[in-house]
């Protein structure tokens, strides 16, 4: 099956900027108002098209904030992604960065609004999405343990467990940053939570080397 030009773009092209548009739409909306407050009528309005083309992008609104979170959290761990290819003496390095990129990201209202707040109590699908998010952001996180004490070693299972605790802890911290008003700088939540994962990993080498 041919795909149609129209005006020089074509189906698929048009498609995919209508759904990019819901996206932006909904992110100014949920960041701002809450998940409650996007209906599909003020996404349309805020997004300049038809209901039609809201639901040939979407099932229903909470497709659309699988969509976004997804979306926001996606180009986040892109951004991050070189952090891991550098290659420097400084042990603390690549959690530094982490941390810094995610407080960074955190002080963007509508993203620590929707990744945060308006994520949870949703649904199973969007609970299954953050639990999937916040599985890529514990593994980076356990990543950055290796680099602090490189001879470290845990299981998969204790991995899963610890990491899941880190980005736990980093997360709250955040969430509580931005429903605070944001009081402290990125340095000082930055080296704080760098406290909490320094001192898991030299507690794990610790408790290594007692059992070997």
């Amino acid at each position: 099956m041919k795909n149609p030009i129209y005006a020089g773009v074509d189906l698929k092209t048009r498609q995919f900027e209508r759904k990019l548009r819901f996206i932006e739409a909904g992110i100014q909306l949920m960041g701002l108002n809450g998940y409650r407050s996007a209906t599909v009528r003020a996404l349309c309005a805020e997004a300049g098209l038809t209901e039609r083309y809201f639901y040939q992008s979407f099932q229903n609104t909470e497709a659309l904030l699988i969509a976004i979170i997804n979306h926001l959290t996606g180009n986040f761990m892109k951004r991050l992604a070189p952090v891991f290819d550098e290659q420097v003496s400084d042990q603390q390095h690549l959690a530094r960065q982490l941390l810094t990129a995610y407080f960074n990201e955190v002080q963007n209202p509508a993203f620590a609004r929707i990744t945060l707040i308006e994520i949870l109590g949703v649904s199973e699908a969007v609970d299954q999405t953050y639990t999937k998010n916040l599985k890529a952001f514990s593994g980076m996180l356990t990543h950055s343990l290796y680099r602090i004490h490189p001879n470290l070693k845990l299981s998969e299972a204790d991995q899963e467990i610890i990491g899941i605790g880190l980005a736990g802890s980093v997360v709250m911290s955040a969430a509580g940053w931005m429903l605070q008003g944001y009081p402290y700088s990125v340095e000082q939540m930055v080296s704080n939570c760098l406290h909490i994962l320094s001192g898991t990993a030299h507690q794990l080498a610790n408790h290594s080397h007692t059992l070997s």
